[in-house]
């Protein structure tokens, strides 16, 4: 009895081995196609292409005017997360020439206040608000917020060139922008990494993510874009040209994204296989200049041009999120049928057979386990069983090659996220391969569970949404632009003088701004401001003429003085407050109950506040001199620039000297201009004191 159990037990099992086999043995050798075909390429490029390759620069990048972009971003339930989101994107992106349109719902009164805190300090920001409440799904959103864009474009008489999709909490790369304005409109659909926010080692299933997202967004999608004419989005990251987002308006009367399927993005990158426009995964090591190299090799900076965000920390809500993804993508992704090219039909198959080998790899351990319970009865008892496979089979052959095909797969994964995240990242990713496979695993079968009962009540499967969160202050620390990099993106300095200036701070304790201020490479102003930029902090260079006169007795100097402040207006019944402290926390607390008045903070240079204070509290100068009154003068006149302007006053800060005596000093005109131009000055004060007098 127990003989005929035990054989018949050892029968499914290895009818179930055999047939895991050959699952292996398929999606291995399809893994290992992909896998070639992207080391081919590389091996091409580098052998044949290397010297025909450039990368864009960032001068190429400025030179190109920039076009009008729009952000669409759907926020249901994002109370937490859009305002700090908002307010990154906008003083982090080096971009000015865009607006960001958020979608939200009647009855998410949180987030639209969210938001609408978010555009009380900057007005590029729009709420477009669904006539139904929410949740509906990201689709529905994101055809609202189209139709409110559409709008805006009407009342404004303006015209978006292209269009960006970001979720609410996205860290977008500064540069992104840049390099889609610089592409559009060559190029009509733009998709650029997406790689989740580094976590500790033991956050195992954000390390999950991290993996997957590494392998498939560095090798992956970039034999897709080479095999395959069309990309699909990603949702985040992704720049359609105007002339895209008409083609699939006009294809699906303006409801560009589809609200039958849970993952629009995927099926709206899809829907351009028959635009002629181009579709290129965007794959950029970002560096600040042409020129990124120091004397002894060492690179400066590089980074990948990605969108950077959080993933779930917890498995529920990874299986939640995942089982989303695959009930989309490659359950719901049967109704987009097939395409007429190979390659296409090729990756749709690669996306549909996830719900297979999801399955097929957590039954595959089961059968490891049956081997190693039926290897302890075969060794330990009498009992004649066969092995589950014999050496001499052809099946036995069958598995060496799965052995050596998976032992391949691990090392794929290991480099690809060694790549992105680091050599102990890189190593992790080996045993994290199983906890993916399991998680994986319970994903599909939710998403099989959902997609059968939509199905058989005939109603749209629920859109699980899955909780965000943006990175705090500390964290966002970690993916700001370096500041040499800022630096030189603002072209405040060059990269040789970077270069000399890093060899200067081998073996000292001085920080690098110091060192740039301290050879007259950099003035303490533009250190102020990439210091602002990479915090997400405002700045402002003080003149301290324009501050009413009744705030000096407010502030007083016995305060500016002690706590280095000084006044510059009010705002909706706040102080605004000029410092040069970066912990302002525990400044503000004392401020406010000194002074008895809600107080904000923006950041100047030392050098600006104390010649501030100087200049009132000291010479008690209440009106522009003329000195002020000849710059403005000369840059009205054309004979200096803003930029030649302000180099002078801030020489003038620092020596006292007349602005006059300082540009001719400098050579920028001569003392007969500036005599001239001050007679012109005298006789236009005369004039209007003449006509004071008369009124």
């Amino acid at each position: 009895m127990i003989e005929n159990v035990l054989f018949y037990t050892w029968f499914a099992f290895r009818f179930l081995f055999i047939g895991l086999l050959f699952v292996f043995l398929i999606s291995g050798l399809d893994d290992l196609f992909v896998d070639l075909v992207y080391y081919f390429r590389h091996l091409y490029r580098f052998l044949f292409k290397r010297k025909m390759i450039q990368d864009i620069t960032l001068e190429q990048l400025k030179e190109k005017p920039e076009q009008n972009a729009a952000i669409m971003i759907p926020a249901w339930d994002e109370s937490d997360v859009i305002f700090r989101m908002l307010v990154n994107t906008e003083t982090s992106l080096q971009y000015s020439n865009f607006h960001i349109f958020v979608g939200s719902y009647p009855n998410d009164e949180p987030t639209r206040l969210a938001v609408e805190k978010a555009r009380e300090i900057h007005s590029n920001i729009s709420v477009i608000v669904t006539p139904a409440d929410g949740p509906t799904n990201k689709a529905d959103c994101l055809n609202w917020i189209l139709q409110g864009v559409r709008l805006f474009e009407k009342d404004n008489n303006v015209k978006f060139d292209f269009y960006v999709m970001h979720d609410a909490e996205d860290i977008i790369h500064p540069l992104s922008f840049k390099y889609y304005n610089f592409l559009i409109p060559r190029t009509h659909f733009i998709q650029i990494p997406v790689f989740p926010l580094n976590v500790n080692l033991g956050n195992l299933v954000t390390g999950v993510y991290m993996d997957e997202f590494a392998e498939s967004h560095t090798k992956d999608m970039r034999v897709r874009e080479v095999l395959a004419s069309t990309l699909p989005s990603a949702g985040v990251g992704t720049a359609l040209s105007a002339e895209a987002i008409q083609y699939l308006a006009d294809k699906s009367k303006n409801q560009i994204f589809d609200i039958e399927t849970l993952t629009e993005d995927y099926m709206m990158g899809l829907k351009l296989s028959t635009f002629k426009g181009k579709s290129i995964f965007l794959q950029m090591q970002v560096l600040p200049t042409d020129v990124a190299r120091t004397e002894g090799g060492k690179k400066l900076s590089k980074e990948p041009l990605a969108t950077r965000e959080f993933f779930p920390t917890s498995f529920r809500m990874a299986v939640h999120q995942k089982a989303r993804w695959i009930l989309g993508i490659s359950l719901q992704g049967w109704s987009y049928g097939w395409s007429k090219t190979f390659g296409e039909n090729y990756f749709l198959f690669r996306d549909r057979k996830s719900v297979l080998t999801n399955l097929a790899v957590v039954l595959g351990y089961v059968v490891v386990l049956y081997s190693i319970i039926h290897s302890v009865i075969r060794y330990s008892t009498d009992l004649s069983l066969p092995p589950l496979i014999a050496a001499n089979e052809n099946f036995f052959l069958i598995l060496k090659i799965v052995l050596l095909m998976f032992v391949w797969r691990v090392f794929n994964r290991i480099r690809s996220t060694w790549s992105i995240y680091g050599p102990l990242h890189g190593l992790m990713a080996f045993p994290r391969m199983f906890v993916g496979n399991v998680l994986n695993f319970f994903a599909t079968c939710a998403a099989i569970g959902r997609f059968t009962k939509a199905k058989m009540s005939g109603e749209m499967p629920e859109w699980g949404k899955t909780d965000h969160a943006f990175p705090t202050e500390e964290q966002l620390r970690g993916y700001r632009h370096r500041l040499g990099d800022l630096l030189m993106e603002k072209n405040f300095i060059t990269a040789d003088q970077l270069e000399k200036a890093i060899e200067l701070q081998k073996g000292t304790d001085k920080k690098l701004g110091d060192i740039l201020i301290e050879t007259g490479v950099l003035w303490e102003e533009d250190l102020n401001h990439a210091l602002s930029l990479q915090s997400h902090r405002p700045d402002c260079e003080i003149d301290p003429f324009l501050t009413p006169s009744y705030l000096f007795r407010v502030v007083t100097e016995e305060i500016s003085r002690k706590y280095m402040i000084f006044p510059l207006y009010i705002k909706k019944n706040v102080l605004i407050l000029a410092t040069d402290d970066f912990d302002i926390e525990l400044l503000k607390e004392k401020i406010e109950d000194l002074l008895k008045m809600p107080v904000a903070f923006v950041w100047a240079a030392t050098v600006d506040i104390e010649f501030a204070q100087k200049k009132i509290y000291v010479e008690g100068a209440s009106a522009p001199p003329l000195a002020s009154r000849l710059g403005t003068k000369l840059v009205e006149d054309g004979i200096i620039t803003d930029e030649v302007l302000q180099e002078a006053l801030r020489t003038q800060k620092r020596t006292e000297a007349k602005l006059g005596d300082i540009l001719v000093e400098d050579g920028v005109v001569t003392e007969a201009v500036i005599k001239d131009v001050l007679k012109t000055l005298k006789r236009e004060n005369k004039a209007a004191k003449k006509g004071a007098s008369h009124a």
